[in-house]
Formats: structure tokens, sequence, C-alpha cells
């Protein structure tokens, strides 16, 4: 599974964050710091729940 962050719509709300802190690390702004994650095996519940949190619509989850 795999996340991608488009950073043109992250406001840095930091939902995505709280959800899971190391699979959605942000950056000294609270901004995403990286767009495209690979989801390790065990978190993909979380990754879902991470993108479904973020405000922006900013977060895609795909296989």
């Amino acid at each position: 599974m795999k996340i991608h962050i488009d950073r043109d719509k992250c406001d840095g709300h930091g939902m995505c964050n709280a959800a899971d802190p190391e699979l959605y690390d942000i950056d000294d702004d609270g901004y995403a710091a990286r767009s495209d994650i690979d989801v390790p095996a065990g978190k993909e519940a979380i990754a879902r729940s991470g993108a479904a949190q973020c405000p922006m619509g900013a977060i895609t989850v795909g296989d």
C-alpha cells in the first residue's frame, strides 16, 4: 500500500500526524514532510484513518 500527499493541498492541520506520527511525519512548519509513503505491513488501517482525517483531502491511499 502507498500513500500520496498532495503537498499543494496540505494546510498543515496535522490530523494525519495525530493518527500516526511515524507514518505521517511533518516538517517544522506542520506540513507533510513527504509526498509519497510506502505503508509498512500492519499499518494499513491507520494509514486509511490518517487519510480520512485530512480536512483538505490531500491524502490518497492506493495499492
